[in-house]
């Protein structure tokens, strides 16, 4: 019963912290050339292996002739009912304030 329960509550955690993820089929038009990642948002190049963060609050892998990238902040979480939740896009992350009195932050 307490491995039930256990699991139970990791999938609650994971689908309270759930992330929107893409991922983007590249190739390469040049034969001989190691193949390269292209972020679609900024141009940025970067190497099969590396990882990055882009500049749409995204962080990303380069694979062979693709990449992937997931959003740095949870979509989903619990916050008081008082309360509402901002995204900061500099800050790539939700700040929860009073319904009303934005100075005021919540937990």
């Amino acid at each position: 019963m307490k491995l039930l329960l256990g699991i139970a509550l990791l999938l609650l955690a994971a689908q309270l912290s759930e992330s929107a993820c893409f991922f983007q089929l590249q190739s390469t038009s040049e034969p001989g050339k190691s193949k390269v990642c292209i972020d679609t948002t900024d141009g940025s190049v970067h190497k099969v292996g590396d990882s990055w963060n882009a500049t749409n609050c995204m962080v990303c892998w380069c694979e062979n002739g693709s990449y992937r990238c997931c959003e740095r902040s949870p979509r989903t979480f619990v916050y008081p009912e008082d309360c509402v939740a901002v995204f900061d896009n500099e800050a790539c992350q939700y700040r929860t304030h009073a319904k009303g009195n934005p100075s005021l932050e919540c937990s």
